[in-house]
């Protein structure tokens, strides 16, 4: 698949790109380790209502419900932190039980905007020990104006987008995140995914109006049953602009000496935005991808 990315984010409620391609919502940089729980962009599992009964949240235990910034991995190039994401299931829930990472009201970044025309994209990076699980995205559709990545407000009902069904206690069944030691890019696109209504008066089912915001990501375990530790790291949430052309690396519109060093400083590396053609390496493939492609969309001098 194409990827666009910067190659250096800061935190920012409306970063884009010069030609207003895409807005990534924070790279998780500025941040000073180990910043916890309802400082960050999400709150602590256990801050929700509808799930913490569902976790193991008694002093001291050993994953004490906690989202913390960490540099042990790392998405952005040439950064060195995410959000790492720590949680345990009581036994008892094993039925019903699922996650909710909340926005809602934090003191940096809350209640981010969407823009429902483009898609969301978020990576994760999900070690070996830590179970299967179903990712989905909770919106607000609030109407907002505020800008991509500004604070959208808390009105209305809560959508899903991305879950197919929902199970006891209403936990969503989205997109299966099951790759193990690699980053993952996990897409919600807007107009195409399912829409189920998970909470208020006007949840429907339907995305009935152009924007909304990032209210919550919801975790599902594939196996409810699994009483292990949850371990996983989040990063570069963004609202994704428009397809560009093949090669830009960077998405400034066009192909050139730029792309070029991009591709060739990352050579050898695991995945990341260098990896055009989604083989999971920088390699050869992605060098000549800008190479037969040089100089497309670049006006000429």
């Amino acid at each position: 698949m194409r990827l666009t990315h910067f190659t250096a984010l800061a935190v920012c409620a409306a970063l884009v790109s010069p030609l207003g391609a895409q807005c990534v919502i924070s790279d998780f940089e500025s941040f000073t380790a180990p910043t916890v729980n309802g400082t960050i962009l999400f709150r602590q599992p256990g801050f929700s209502g509808s799930t913490s009964g569902f976790l193991n949240i008694v002093a001291g235990a050993p994953f004490n419900h906690t989202r913390v910034i960490a540099g042990e991995q790392n998405h952005t190039s040439g950064g060195n932190q995410s959000m790492k994401v720590e949680f345990e299931f009581l036994p008892e829930a094993a039925a019903t039980r699922w996650v909710r990472l909340t926005t809602f009201n934090t003191p940096t970044l809350p209640n981010p905007e969407l823009d429902y025309t483009k898609k969301f994209r978020i990576w994760v990076y999900v070690p070996t020990n830590t179970p299967d699980f179903y990712l989905s995205l909770g919106t607000r559709e609030t109407g907002s104006a505020a800008g991509c990545g500004g604070n959208g407000g808390t009105l209305n009902g809560i959508e899903w987008i991305g879950a197919t069904s929902s199970t006891g206690s209403n936990a969503p069944i989205g997109k299966l995140v099951n790759l193990k030691d690699q980053w993952v890019e996990v897409v919600f696109d807007f107009q195409n995914d399912p829409v189920r209504g998970f909470a208020g008066l006007t949840a429907n089912s339907i995305l009935e109006g152009s924007t909304g915001t990032l209210e919550h990501l919801a975790i599902t375990p594939v196996d409810p049953t699994a009483n292990v530790p949850f371990i996983f790291y989040l990063d570069d949430p963004e609202v994704m602009g428009e397809e560009s052309l093949p090669g830009d690396v960077n998405g400034d519109g066009c192909v050139n000496d730029e792309d070029l060093l991009l591709v060739l400083f990352a050579f050898g590396n695991l995945g990341g935005p260098e990896d055009l053609d989604g083989s999971g390496f920088v390699d050869d493939g992605d060098l000549l991808i800008v190479l037969f492609n040089f100089g497309t969309g670049c006006e000429a001098e």
